[in-house]
């Protein structure tokens, strides 16, 4: 018999379902909230699609899901680095509240990952405990009822330790564990991990949340020759066309994604969620690298799409000058789900397009690839930039000097402005003051 105590623990939600099931009628209920699909592509250019206007690449699948839903075209990612941004989607907070501002802990003295991989596993798991003590899309859902799997790329250890209820990633440094492991052969090499794991939730009558986190179109760019092939005539040079291969190839696995759950009567129910880590612009000379992009603040850094498509709720619209941000990613699904964010979530729901627009701005930060644990409690260690785009007006706060740029007529920010508009200056820069009082910092370990 469970006690009272013991039912204290469970959120209103979860007691329900409880109760629900108890009288046999849980499948009925459970229809009635939405599966989650979030789809994560890896290193993609905010251009790099069909349906934002590229000329070559050809993205059919993401396109049709993207017209049938509501897109924002002004997108942005909280961080222009893969595990400080996948830590902000999961929590709806920044990197200097969450802790996780770069990929990788700093190495003493002339240890590596390499020559050290033990210490290397220790200080991963002293980066990753803070996400622990932080709100979760996963473990909410979780806690409400909600199969939940993990595919593709993870970078904070056992996902099973942060609420995940199935995963592919083992996160075992002594198995190859950094940021994903088995987990990124999904869409790669296999997609029977995700319907194994829809179908039987299915039959369990269980709504669920899949976390697609394909490690595509990241590098190594060796998509099938198919699809090299259809762009090695149109791409400026090899390396690009290699990467645009990739981008093709990552559609492909979500056309495949999206038709088996038609296949199964689970599409009308599921609710899809897409954006990106952040950009990349491929090395003209060198294949698998990438210029002016990722790790930096620049917009073919931290720009992405995001478009959220559900058929029987959200009616497809086109918004090209709304901002909005992964910080937003969480709290939509959850409020999605009939499920109420922890307040500590700092999105808002991106389904209100209205309240996106008062809001009107939206912040970045670039640190280090590299996170000197020791030094959490200093909001500025290993800072390289912040940024705040206000409307059109975007501000580049780096450590010795600022940079303005009008995002309408410059969308590569390039033209900086700051010796023109001294005022604009001092109004953003106030703005990231106020923001960072407004955001503080996680309590250092």
């Amino acid at each position: 018999m469970i006690s009272i105590a013991t039912l204290s623990r469970f959120s209103p939600h979860v007691l329900y379902r409880l109760l629900l099931i108890s009288f046999g009628v849980f499948q009925s209920v459970a229809a009635d909230q939405p599966n989650v699909v979030f789809i994560l592509s890896d290193d993609q250019a905010w251009n790099d699609y069909g349906f934002m206007g590229h000329e070559h690449i050809q993205t059919p699948n993401l396109d049709a899901l993207a017209r049938q839903g509501l897109l924002y075209e002004r997108g942005y990612v909280t961080a222009p680095l893969c595990r400080p941004s996948l830590a902000s989607i999961v929590t709806s907070r920044y990197p200097h509240q969450t802790g996780i501002r770069g990929n990788d802990p700093v190495m003493p003295g002339s240890n590596n990952r390499k020559n050290n991989p033990s210490l290397f596993a220790k200080l991963r798991r002293r980066m990753t405990t803070p996400l622990h003590e932080q709100p979760s899309l996963i473990r909410t859902l979780n806690e409400n009822g909600y199969a939940t799997l993990q595919t593709g790329k993870w970078w904070e250890g056992n996902p099973k330790d942060h609420g995940f209820t199935h995963a592919m990633t083992h996160g075992d440094e002594s198995r190859g564990g950094r940021h994903g492991d088995k987990g990124l052969d999904i869409g790669r090499k296999t997609m029977q991990p995700i319907y194994e794991f829809v179908e039987n939730a299915a039959e369990n009558g269980q709504p669920f949340f899949v976390w697609y986190g394909v490690f595509l179109p990241h590098a190594p760019h060796n998509a099938p020759q198919r699809f090299f092939d259809k762009y090695k005539d149109v791409a400026p040079n090899e390396p690009t066309a290699w990467y645009w291969a990739n981008v093709d190839w990552f559609d492909e696995t979500c056309g495949e994604l999206v038709n088996h759950l038609k296949s199964k009567g689970l599409y009308e129910n599921t609710l899809f969620v897409y954006t990106c880590d952040n950009g990349w612009i491929p090395d003209p000379q060198r294949r698998d690298r990438y210029i002016r992009s990722k790790q930096e603040p620049v917009e073919a850094g931290i720009r992405t799409p995001i478009f959220l498509t559900h058929s029987s709720t959200i009616d497809p619209r086109r918004d090209s000058t709304t901002l909005a941000s992964n910080i937003d990613i969480a709290p939509t699904i959850l409020r999605a789900c009939g499920i109420t964010p922890p307040e500590e979530m700092e999105g808002l729901d991106l389904r209100d397009s209205d309240e996106l627009r008062r809001r009107n701005r939206i912040f970045v930060e670039a640190y280090q690839h590299d996170t000197d644990l020791d030094h959490l409690d200093d909001i500025n260690h290993g800072l390289k930039a912040r940024v705040i785009i206000e409307g059109w007006n975007k501000l580049i706060a780096w450590s010795d000097h600022k940079q303005l740029f009008d995002l309408k007529s410059d969308s590569d920010d390039r033209n900086d402005l700051s010796n023109n508009d001294p005022q604009t200056v001092e109004e953003l820069s106030n703005a990231l003051k106020h923001w960072l009082t407004k955001t503080p910092m996680m309590n250092p370990e």
